[in-house]
């Protein structure tokens, strides 16, 4: 039973490294392509914010044989990346500002990740009150979150003005990805505190 026990442990703890790798590895490749990213678009003089369409509006693609094309109708809610040239000074600033709250959000999760890891590297995943910091990571993802969508919503706003034009929506479109993982790693945090009680509770009982 006691190999068996160690075995799983060791699987187990084979799992989370890996989990933690990955979420490294993703939060900074994704740091690196968004710089680079947005970088590019400011060199080249444009940007590529993400765009939904507005209720009754119809766009139109060639198919290529010069006599028909393929009626594309709004208000489906799906988002399209549009190349925006010629946009104002402030719309590209609320624009850049928008992915650079993007992109620390990313970072929070990285830097939580390696500090995860550097707890189970030295055998103590719920000492030094461990939940703090997941706590501290979510409410950083929550707000970071919640704050990067209304740049983005504001960024959007601003490229209808500037164009003119209502083609796209001026509505805020909720993205739930960031939010969802600010109240996951809540969770988190609230199962951490408890296994810091329960380590103490043990520990006092040894």
């Amino acid at each position: 039973m006691t190999d068996i026990s160690q075995c799983r442990t060791r699987l187990g703890r084979a799992l989370v490294l890996i989990l933690i790798a990955g979420t490294v590895a993703f939060a900074l490749g994704a740091i690196v392509f968004g710089v680079v990213d947005l970088v590019t678009q400011l060199a080249n003089g444009d940007i590529r914010p993400t765009m939904y369409w507005a209720t009754d509006q119809y766009r139109f693609t060639d198919t290529g044989d010069g006599r028909s094309g393929v009626q594309i109708a709004g208000g489906t809610g799906g988002p399209i990346t549009t190349t925006v040239t010629g946009a104002s000074g402030g719309t590209v600033t609320i624009y850049v500002v928008a992915t650079a709250v993007g992109l620390l959000a990313q970072l929070a999760l990285a830097v939580f990740a390696l500090r995860l890891l550097g707890r189970l590297r030295a055998g103590s995943p719920f000492a030094r009150s461990a939940w703090r910091d997941v706590a501290g990571t979510s409410a950083m993802l929550l707000v970071l979150g919640v704050v990067g969508q209304l740049l983005a919503w504001w960024s959007r706003v601003a490229v209808i003005a500037d164009a003119g034009g209502r083609t796209f929506s001026t509505q805020f479109v909720f993205e739930p990805l960031t939010v969802t993982l600010g109240l996951a790693l809540a969770l988190v945090a609230v199962a951490f505190w408890f296994g810091e009680r329960l380590q103490r509770d043990t520990e006092g009982l040894v």
